[in-house]
């Protein structure tokens, strides 16, 4: 599927740029499925595709949170946490 490079370019940047200053994982999990709906021509309306974002940019955040102190537990929460993310993505993405 043909999609825009560039905006997806941007859209990336941006999220690692706000990841960087702190923003709010929510906020930038926002930009993340903005991506996702771009690169597979979904509306980024989408609920499936902006739960995917967020839960994307919130399991990032729990792991940056847990820096060197990151347990076996901890990765097993994000798994999960990833897991359910790309679960509504691919739902929506198959609509």
């Amino acid at each position: 599927m043909a999609f825009d490079v560039e905006e997806a370019a941007r859209l990336e940047l941006d999220w690692w740029q706000a990841r960087r200053e702190a923003v709010a994982p929510r906020d930038y999990g926002l930009n993340i499925a903005r991506i996702a709906a771009l690169t597979y021509g979904k509306s980024a309306d989408d609920a499936g595709i902006r739960q995917f974002g967020i839960a994307r940019a919130e399991a990032m955040a729990f792991r940056d949170a847990r820096g060197e102190g990151i347990a076996a537990a901890d990765w097993v929460r994000i798994e999960g946490q990833l897991g359910e993310a790309y679960q509504a993505l691919k739902a929506s993405v198959a609509r």
